[in-house]
C-alpha cells in the first residue's frame, strides 16, 4: 500500500476545483478522500445554487444519477445471499416473456424485429451491460424516443413496457453497450417480487438504515429537497446559469418511479459510508451488508472476453465499472462508477483509498470516468508517495 500526501493532495485538488469554478466549468464541487477509513480530504467549494452564490455546504443533496446502478449492484449481491437467484440464472425464469424476445434493426429509420434472441438473459447481464435491453446505442435511442409517459410512472410500468414492445439492441452477451435504466429496472422488479417490498423500501431495509444512511433516497423529503444542489449548465459566455428541474431526481422522471439505474439522490458524505462499505469489502463499523465473497464477484470481469483487447482500461463488473490492468491511472480491480451530471467514485483496495466527487451541471461532467472525473482519479493518484 502506498501512503497519500494529504498536504500535496488537498493543494492539489483544491486548485484544480478553484480553476474549474473560475473558468465555469463547473458551479461547485464537493470532494471526500478516505484512506484506510480515515478522511484525508473534504472541500466543498462554489456554489450550490447559481441563482443566489449560496455556498456549498456538508450536507448537499445532490442527483446522484447513475451513481444509483453501484447500490442496485449490492442489493441484487443481498437478494443473491439470500437465496433468492443466482448471477447466471435465466431471467426468464422471473420474466417468461424475456425469452419471447427478439433482436431489431433500423429499417428507414424505424425499429422492426431482425430475428429471435439466440440465448437467454442472464441475472449477471443485467448488471453488466450486456444483456440488449434498450441498450445506449443507435436502435435503443431510437426506441426510447418512441416510449410513452406512462412508460416511466413506475419500475413496474417500465419492465412492462420494455419486455413487451421493444426489441434489443444487440444478441445477450455478444456486445456491450450501456443500459441506462431499464435493465436495472428488471433487477429491482424481481428485488421487489421476491422481498415483497417496493424497491426504495428495500434499499432502506438492507443497505441504508443498517450503515446509518439517512441522506441518500428516491423520495426526498421537503427538507431534503431544501438542500438539493440546483443544476446548472454552461451559459453563453463566461459563467453557469441555473437549469430548472423541480422536483425531479432524473431528467423529467416522476418521484414515483424508483429507477434502479439514475433514481437515487444523496449527500457525499452518506455516500462515503456507502462507498466505505465497499472497501471493507461489505462491512462498515461492525455492520456486514454482504460478505466478502460478494464484493469479489462484484468487481470482478463480466464484459464478454471476445470483447476485450489490449486497448481496454476498464470492463464490467457488477453495476460498476473496474480498472483492467491496461488502465494507467488506477490499480487493476478498483472500480466505482459515474453519474451524468458530475458525479463520480472509485475504491482502490490496493491502496485502501475511497474517492468521491460531486456537482450536479449538464456540462463538463464525469461520466464514464472522462472530463473532470479523470482528472480526478489523475489529480489523487499523483499525491500517493512513492
Amino acid at each position: 500500500m502506498r501512503q497519500l500526501n494529504v498536504d500535496k493532495l488537498n493543494t492539489t485538488l483544491e486548485n484544480r476545483l478553484r480553476a474549474d469554478i473560475e473558468w465555469g466549468r463547473m458551479a461547485g464541487a464537493a470532494i471526500m478522500v478516505s484512506q484506510c477509513g480515515e478522511i484525508v480530504s473534504d472541500i466543498k467549494m462554489g456554489t450550490c445554487d447559481v441563482r443566489t452564490g449560496e455556498p456549498l455546504k456538508p450536507g448537499a443533496i445532490f442527483r446522484l444519477a447513475s451513481m444509483t446502478k453501484p447500490v442496485t449492484g449490492v442489493a441484487c449481491l443481498i437478494g443473491m445471499e439470500k437465496g433468492w437467484f443466482d448471477l447466471d440464472d435465466r431471467v426468464a425464469d422471473y420474466f417468461p416473456e424475456v425469452s419471447n424476445m427478439w433482436v431489431g434493426r433500423l429499417e428507414n429509420g424505424n425499429v422492426v424485429p431482425d430475428h429471435p434472441q439466440k440465448s437467454d438473459i442472464r441475472i449477471c447481464q443485467l448488471l453488466s451491460h450486456s444483456n440488449g435491453i434498450m441498450a445506449s446505442n443507435e436502435l435503443g435511442a431510437a426506441q426510447e424516443d418512441c416510449m410513452p409517459a406512462s412508460a416511466y410512472e413506475t419500475n413496474a410500468a417500465m419492465v412492462d413496457y420494455c419486455l413487451h414492445n421493444t426489441c434489443l439492441c444487440f444478441d445477450p452477451g455478444e456486445a456491450t453497450a450501456y443500459s441506462g435504466y431499464a435493465a436495472f429496472d428488471v433487477l429491482a422488479r424481481i428485488l421487489e417480487e421476491k422481498s415483497g417490498m417496493c424497491y426504495a423500501d428495500f434499499l432502506d431495509e438492507y443497505i441504508f438504515r443498517p450503515l446509518g444512511i439517512r441522506d441518500i433516497t428516491f423520495r426526498p423529503t421537503q427538507e431534503q429537497w431544501s438542500r438539493m444542489v440546483t443544476m446548472s449548465d454552461a451559459s453563453i459566455g463566461h459563467g453557469m446559469k441555473a437549469v430548472e428541474m423541480g422536483e425531479y431526481i432524473f431528467e423529467s422522471f416522476p418521484i414515483s418511479y424508483t429507477c434502479a439505474g439514475a433514481g437515487l439522490a444523496g449527500s457525499i458524505e452518506d455516500y462515503r459510508i456507502f462507498a466505505e462499505m465497499l472497501r471493507g469489502r461489505g462491512e462498515y463499523r461492525g455492520v456486514r451488508i454482504v460478505s466478502p465473497e460478494s464484493i469479489e464477484r462484484m468487481k470482478g470481469c463480466y464484459t464478454p472476453e471476445k470483447l476485450i483487447t489490449p486497448e481496454t482500461m476498464n470492463v464490467w463488473g457488477l453495476g460498476v465499472r473496474v480498472v483492467h490492468p491496461h488502465n494507467p491511472v488506477l490499480p487493476a480491480g478498483s472500480f466505482g462508477w459515474s453519474g451524468a451530471y458530475g458525479t463520480h467514485f472509485w475504491v482502490d483496495h490496493e491502496n485502501e483509498i475511497t474517492a468521491i466527487i460531486m456537482k450536479n451541471n449538464r456540462w463538463y461532467d464525469s461520466h464514464g470516468a472522462g472530463k473532470s472525473g479523470g482528472q480526478f482519479e489523475k489529480d489523487v493518484m499523483s499525491a500517493l508517495e512513492a
